[in-house]
């Protein structure tokens, strides 16, 4: 009779086990609700990190891609993004009903751009700082492309 009582115990310990590990990996392998789609590469993931806890940072930051004017938000959508670099991560306040959106996860400007500024706040720079940093960014992109050889 023991030895059926110890196989008993044996099965909800191991039950019990696994129901630990299935839930602790559901629980950390994606703790900030991410999309698919920002695990494509790191510098993405990190990005849409930032965006999610540091969106009014990103808030108001020019965007390179051009998808704040009608012109430029043809090719994203059609979504003119007014509230800034935010946009091209969000469409609203992804913490309050917001949804992701997908398209810094394929623009390099829009991610890169996310971690320029994400780095310059680590530095210390104010909001302003970093608006007048990206700018200068832009205008050096822009020059760069515009010089022929």
């Amino acid at each position: 009779m023991s030895h059926k009582h110890n196989l008993i115990w044996l099965a909800v310990v191991l039950a019990s086990l696994g129901g630990f590990f299935y839930l602790f990996d559901a629980a950390y392998a994606n703790p900030m609700s991410l999309p698919d789609y920002a695990f494509a590469k790191l510098d993405i993931r990190e990005a849409y990190e930032f965006a999610k806890t540091n969106s009014a940072d990103l808030e108001g930051l020019p965007c390179s891609c051009g998808c704040g004017t009608p012109e430029g938000a043809k090719a994203h959508g059609s979504r003119v993004h007014t509230r800034g670099l935010i946009d091209c991560f969000t469409e609203g306040d992804i913490n309050i009903a917001g949804k992701w959106d997908s398209h810094a996860s394929e623009c390099g400007l829009c991610y890169e751009d996310a971690l320029y500024a994400k780095n310059l706040y680590l530095e210390g720079n104010s909001k302003q700082e970093v608006i007048d940093n990206i700018l200068e960014m832009q205008s050096k992109r822009k020059f760069s492309k515009e010089v022929v050889y």
